[in-house]
């Protein structure tokens, strides 16, 4: 069985659970069980059915039963965790890629390599004596790393690729959360090993030691656990309410002092992580084609849309507040100063990427090392005291700046030693230049309070994630935890210790800003049921329908917010917009005209009247505010197109020969302004002149099907300044016959 069929059924099984269908998952179960060979799970699974059909039983007999609800959560968990089982076991036997050939070989190593590395783990927690000599010692005076940095990359290894703790192993990891002699770096270590572990196989065990290192609040540390937790509760958010034990601890953190606060820099800092080119993209490449595939073909026909340059009806209120204004706290000036903006890249992934190829970097564990100067995995690119240079200063600046991420860090101190003597002198010097800029910039009080380091600590980490999950060798064996559905309100974890209406309405407005509508959309609903006379959380839900392909909506709510506060020429603008979309072109015209009122001298709007007559059939009346513009904008040569059409059908054949004849010379392939002037010479009785003009625009089109589509929608035009329709049928026949045969000569 491949693994995509494994890890299918498995998404389909938990599917089922979620979903209450349990009689059907059990029976994916029991396929899954036949694959992975684990004929001794039927039995279990039996148990479970049998408890399954007594639940039923009673509830449908009319039996009281107290403990249902508990029963029921109970099967649920189980069958889950069940399914978790079998996955795992059907990758390990047949999944490809690094993860499980490493979870193989760690399995198949000798049990006293895994017991040395937590022996280590112990020594460090337990014996102080031990742990001051291997701080002062190896830590400080080995080369190249030595036996306790091995041991620590082997205990990464351990938590990592361990689905279950052992109750030893639970004990053990909770002591070192609790321990006063273990490094900060070693617990961030672990934090880290237990986010990556816990991503990868659920076990409550791995949520309570993560609650644990939060709980303890040691900087540095309980950052990246709160992280681990958003992250874990973000991709098992349903397993969530299905657990007591999680909803309590989750509960207990609600009284952790600033807790809102640090949940909305998390959230902010993860939908800045996410990739906001797909949205737009989205938007350029599905919805808006879709909505143009319901225009009249005369739009493509005439560029409309695009007679008079700057689309106004995209562009947001200029009225709207600035996103966070009400929020200084968010943007201080150390948020200023790292500006690490990961809207899917932040400014250093691009020049950091190529100096991920270190051996540094071949293990795993160091993408979440954290940086400290003392770390001897750095000193020979920093430290060489037979040339007297030493860059240990610099390391230490380093360690204590927020502008660069951990693994950025340790880049650039590893290139250094790539870097010839002279230049490293020069760099140092105008480094530490730098770095005092910055120390002085990070000792106003704004940039070092409590919550603006934390905040500052959340951007670091984060980083160090996204580089792992988008550069690291092996990331195509890693769920991307950035590509996760991100629903504010359905994340039973945030709804906990996120409530307050401020915090809900900035991530809401923060996720507009960087234009994940469909999120930002769920939360400005929800907030507009308590308020509805906003008239700006109207517009914004509008423009979120709008930017979402959802037009109808999209006008509903536009009429809505111009309910609260009438003649504002944005929301007119954008109702008459909506009304273009919908092909109401009645109403648009009547939009526009309000409009028009407002701002008699906006060339954009003359420009959509003349559109909206064009589709009225107005054409007299057209052709008067195209020419307005026309006199406005002479150097704008796109006006011609509909003043061409309209002077063709009102008659004026001279006049439309002109403007296309000036039209081509700009464009000469222009299969639209072709075919016109073929309408144009046709109808002054010039019949193979038409003719002529007729097969360039097949040939600049390459599809005699197109033609034929655009010819025929022409006819009642040409018919109405004398075409017969035979001679129309003869015309096409004989372009047709006259095309082939010059494409079968040019073969």
């Amino acid at each position: 069985m491949a693994s995509t069929n494994i890890n299918k059924k498995h998404l389909n099984t938990c599917k089922l659970i979620h979903r209450k269908r349990i009689a059907d998952a059990i029976v994916l179960l029991r396929q899954m069980i036949h694959d992975t060979g684990k004929e001794y799970l039927h039995d279990r699974l039996n148990e479970h059915q049998e408890t399954y059909t007594r639940l039923l039983k009673h509830a449908f007999t009319g039996v009281e039963d107290p403990e249902r609800d508990k029963v029921y959560q109970y099967l649920m968990r189980t069958l889950l965790e069940m399914a978790d089982q079998l996955r795992e076991s059907g990758m390990i036997e047949k999944g490809r890629g690094q993860v499980y050939f490493l979870k193989k070989e760690l399995h198949a190593r000798k049990a006293s390599e895994q017991i040395e590395a937590m022996q280590l783990l112990e020594d460090l927690t337990f014996d102080d004596e031990l742990a001051g000599l291997l701080k002062d010692v190896n830590v400080r005076e080995s080369g190249d790393g030595g036996d306790r940095e091995k041991a620590l990359s082997e205990l990464f290894h351990i938590i990592w690729l361990a689905d279950k703790y052992s109750e030893e192993e639970n004990k053990l990891l909770e002591t070192a959360c609790d321990s006063p002699t273990l490094p900060w770096h070693d617990k961030a270590l672990i934090v880290s090993a237990l986010t990556l572990s816990l991503l990868r196989y659920f076990d409550v065990s791995k949520f309570m030691l993560l609650f644990r290192f939060v709980e303890k609040q040691q900087e540095l540390v309980w950052e990246r656990a709160l992280i681990g937790l958003f992250l874990s509760f973000l991709k098992y958010n349903e397993r969530h309410k299905l657990y007591p034990a999680l909803v309590e601890k989750t509960h207990e953190l609600g009284s952790m002092t600033y807790i809102e606060e640090h949940m909305e820099a998390i959230l902010v800092q993860f939908i800045k992580s996410r990739e906001t080119e797909k949205v737009q993209k989205k938007w350029e490449e599905e919805i808006m084609p879709e909505i143009m595939k319901m225009r009249p073909r005369i739009e493509e026909k005439l560029d409309l849309d695009n007679v008079v340059q700057d689309p106004l009806e995209e562009e947001k209120n200029p009225d709207w507040e600035t996103v966070f204004e009400d929020a200084p706290d968010l943007l201080n000036k150390l948020q200023e100063l790292t500006e690490m903006q990961m809207d899917g890249m932040d400014v250093f992934i691009s020049a950091f990427s190529r100096l991920k190829h270190f051996p540094f970097f071949r293990e795993i564990s160091n993408w979440f090392l954290p940086f400290y100067a003392d770390n001897p995995l750095i000193k020979p690119a920093v430290k060489d005291e037979g040339k007297g240079l030493d860059l240990t200063p610099l390391t230490e600046k380093l360690e204590n700046t927020y502008f660069m991420c951990n693994s950025d860090k340790y880049s650039f101190c590893l290139n250094l030693a790539m870097v010839p003597d002279q230049q490293k002198t020069m760099m140092m010097n105008m480094l530490n230049a730098e770095m005092e800029n910055i120390s002085e910039l990070e000792k106003d009080q704004d940039a070092i309070s409590n919550l603006a380091r934390t905040k500052s600590i959340f951007t670091q980490y984060f980083q160090d994630l996204y580089r792992f999950y988008k550069l690291h060798p092996w990331r195509a064996d890693f769920d991307d935890v950035f590509q996760l559905e991100f629903d504010l309100h359905g994340i039973h974890f945030v709804n906990q210790l996120v409530s307050r209406d401020k915090t809900i309405r900035n991530i809401a407005e923060f996720l507009f800003d960087k234009q994940f509508y469909d999120e930002a959309l769920k939360i400005f609903l929800s907030i507009i049921e308590n308020d509805t006379s906003n008239v700006e959380l109207f517009e914004k839900i509008a423009f979120c329908y709008e930017k979402t392909g959802h037009i109808s909506e999209a006008y509903t709510y536009y009429k809505k917010a111009d309910l609260i506060e009438t003649n504002r020429l944005w929301i007119i603008k954008k109702m008459a917009w909506c009304s273009k979309m919908l092909n109401k072109w009645d109403e648009a015209l009547e939009h526009y005209r309000q409009a028009e009122k407002m701002a008699p001298e906006d060339l954009r709007l003359q420009a959509n009247i003349g559109q909206c007559l064009i589709h009225l059939e107005r054409y007299e009346k057209a052709l008067d505010y195209y020419f307005k513009v026309e006199v406005l904008a002479p150097e704008n040569h796109r006006i011609r197109r509909p003043l061409a059409w309209c002077s063709f059908l009102l008659g004026k054949f001279d006049t439309a020969q002109d403007y296309l004849e000036r039209l081509l010379e700009k464009e000469p392939g222009n299969y639209y302004d072709l075919i016109n002037m073929g309408h144009v010479l046709w109808c002054q009785g010039k019949a193979m002149d038409a003719f002529k003009k007729y097969v360039q625009s097949i040939f600049a089109w390459k599809s005699i099907r197109d033609f034929e589509l655009t010819f025929n929608e022409d006819r009642k035009h040409l018919a109405k300044h004398g075409i017969r329709e035979s001679e129309m049928n003869l015309m096409l026949d004989y372009l047709k016959l006259q095309v082939r045969s010059r494409q079968a000569s040019n073969k």
